[in-house]
């Protein structure tokens, strides 16, 4: 099967990353679920075999036409645009979903704050959205900066398409600024070097994660709900 796009390709040769599976571990089985750049449907075929009925969004049409295998209806837009909101209010047809999935998509948004706000009045007062945002304190990316660097690339911490950069508190507070308040926090690690040599540091790199979240975390994972403050 082809793919579109780099992070398509990247599950297609990798499967799921960490973040990815952190996201699918969150959304209950059998829920109706708005899956938000929803891609060629890797998230949408996970949750389909769980009895989930997934609606998606996904800006690049080819893309798109492959989500719908795994999708009950997918829009095809800018998820910034009034006309796209106005196309998935009427595919939803007035049912809530249970879940809102935003799975690397609110860091390539010119105004994140709003989209995230919009979705928040998509959801029903029990409803829950999950969203994972890349860590721009990363290890990586501090160590890049301290050598004065800053490299743009196809995917990762400095991909090209990234409008928007986002700490662990930032990314809380732009969940804050939507709506929100944060239920549950999860920080998703990456492989370090010699990782794959010496599997004892997969233990070792999990153990500092948790304790140094800001540094170590390639990834936050937040499961969000509607406010509910007055």
């Amino acid at each position: 099967m082809t793919t579109v796009g780099p992070y398509a390709t990247l599950v297609a040769e990798h499967g799921l990353s960490e973040s990815h599976r952190l996201v699918l571990e969150a959304v209950p089985d059998g829920a109706r679920v708005l899956d938000v750049g929803c891609a060629t449907g890797y998230l949408a075929a996970e949750l389909g075999r769980r009895g989930c009925t997934v609606d998606g969004i996904e800006f690049d049409p080819d893309a798109a036409e492959q989500a719908r295998a795994h999708c009950r209806a997918v829009v095809v837009g800018d998820l910034e645009a009034p006309f796209t909101h106005a196309e998935v209010e009427r595919m939803l047809a007035g049912v809530k979903p249970d879940v809102i999935i935003c799975a690397d998509v609110l860091e390539h948004l010119r105004d994140p704050w709003s989209v995230l706000g919009w979705l928040a009045a998509l959801l029903p007062p029990e409803g829950k959205a999950i969203i994972s945002i890349p860590n721009i304190a990363h290890w990586t990316a501090r160590r890049a900066l301290l050598r004065g660097r800053f490299a743009y690339a196809d995917y990762g911490l400095f991909d090209r398409t990234h409008l928007r950069f986002f700490t662990r508190d930032s990314a809380r507070e732009l969940a804050r600024r939507a709506g929100f308040s944060v239920l549950r926090e999860r920080p998703a690690g990456a492989p370090l070097p010699l990782e794959s040599r010496v599997p004892p540091l997969r233990r070792v790199r999990d153990r500092c994660v948790r304790r140094y979240p800001e540094l170590l975390a390639l990834q936050f994972v937040l499961v969000l709900v509607p406010d509910q403050r007055p």
